[in-house]
C-alpha cells in the first residue's frame, strides 16, 4: 500500500484539487493522508466534509498546532509506519496537481531500483506545462544556495530531490528516520538527502510528471521572488545557517559573505525590513513574529 501525504494550510482549493487528481491515479493501491495545519480559515472543514464523502480513500489529520511542514507531514508517516501493508509513501505540496500515471511509473522505479530510498518525478511548473522546473537539485555548501537541474542527463549528479514531490520507501524511514522538524519550512528535503548519504542513494523518475504551482501557501514562487513572503524569506535564510552549521561548519564564513547579495537584494527591492530581519539572523538573534 502506497500513503499519500498531502499537508494544507489554510489553501482548501488547491488541496482539494490535489486530491482529486490523485482520485484518477491508474495505480490503486494507495491512501491519501490528508492533513490540515491548524489552519486558521475554514479549511478544516473542507477538508474533514471530503474525508468523510471518500472514507474509503482518505484519512484525515487534523493538527491542534501548526508545528511546520515536516512535522505536519510526519504526523501522517507516523501513522503510514505503523500500518503493516505499508510500501511507500509520497510526500506531495498540496498545490501539485499529478498525471494519472504519475505513481505506477515511481512504483516500478523503485522496484527496479532498490538502493535508491527518495525518488523524485518530473516537476513542471502549472502555471506554465512548457517549463520543467526540475529533476532535482544541487546544494552549493560554500555559498549556502540550490541549484535546480533541469536536463535528465544531470539526474545522477543530484544532491537531493525536490521536496514538491518526494517518494520515499518504507526501509529508509525505518532506517534513517523522519523529516528533521527544526527546520519549520525549507530543507527539510536536503536535510534527509544528507542523513542518508552513504546509506541510500537518490534517484528520479522522469516519466513520473507532477505539475507544481509552488509556493501557493506560503508565499513563494520563482517567477517572480520579489512577490516572496515574509514568512518564507524568513525561513529561506534561517535555515540554510541552521542547516551550514549542522552539517558544514566550516563553510559558515562563505555562506555569511554570501548572504551580503541577499540582504542587497532586499535593500534593491525597498524591502527594508527584512533587512533588520536578515542581520538579526546573521547575529543569532531570533525573531519572535516567527518564532515562539
Amino acid at each position: 500500500m502506497i500513503y499519500i501525504c498531502v499537508l494544507n494550510y489554510a489553501n482548501a482549493s488547491d488541496t482539494l484539487a490535489c486530491c482529486e487528481s490523485l482520485r484518477r491515479l491508474t495505480e490503486q493501491d494507495f491512501r491519501i493522508l490528508l492533513i490540515d495545519n491548524a489552519s486558521p480559515d475554514g479549511s478544516r472543514a473542507q477538508l474533514a466534509d471530503y474525508a468523510e464523502r471518500h472514507p474509503d480513500r482518505v484519512v484525515f489529520f487534523p493538527l491542534a498546532q501548526n508545528r511546520g511542514y515536516a512535522a505536519g507531514n510526519n504526523a501522517a508517516l507516523r501513522y503510514a509506519l505503523a500500518q503493516p501493508d505499508f510500501t511507500y509513501a509520497w510526500v506531495l505540496n498540496n498545490d501539485t496537481l499529478v498525471e494519472p500515471d504519475a505513481l505506477t511509473w515511481l512504483v516500478r522505479y523503485m522496484a527496479e531500483h532498490p538502493t535508491v530510498g527518495l525518488c523524485g518525478s518530473r516537476l513542471v511548473y502549472e502555471w506554465d506545462r512548457s517549463q520543467v522546473q526540475g529533476y532535482g537539485g544541487r546544494y552549493n555548501r560554500w555559498l549556502g544556495v540550490s541549484n535546480t537541474y533541469r536536463d535528465v542527463a544531470d539526474i545522477p549528479r543530484i544532491d537531493y530531490v525536490i521536496g514538491a514531490a518526494v517518494f520515499v520507501r518504507r526501509a529508509f524511514l525505518v532506517d534513517i528516520g523522519l523529516m528533521g522538524e527544526d527546520y519549520f519550512l525549507y530543507f527539510e528535503e536536503t536535510d534527509w538527502a544528507v542523513r542518508a548519504r552513504g546509506r541510500y542513494e537518490l534517484g528520479c523518475e522522469p516519466r513520473s510528471i507532477v505539475y507544481h504551482r509552488e509556493g501557493a501557501s506560503i508565499g513563494a514562487n520563482a517567477a517572480h521572488p520579489e512577490e516572496k513572503s515574509e514568512l518564507a524569506d524568513y525561513y529561506a535564510m534561517r535555515n540554510r545557517l541552521l542547516f551550514t552549521r549542522r552539517y558544514y561548519p566550516e563553510c559558515l564564513p562563505t555562506v555569511y559573505l554570501s548572504s551580503i547579495v541577499m540582504l542587497w537584494n532586499r535593500l534593491r527591492r525597498h524591502q527594508y525590513r527584512r533587512i533588520w530581519m536578515f542581520l538579526k539572523l546573521l547575529l543569532g538573534i531570533k525573531d519572535d513574529r516567527y518564532e515562539s
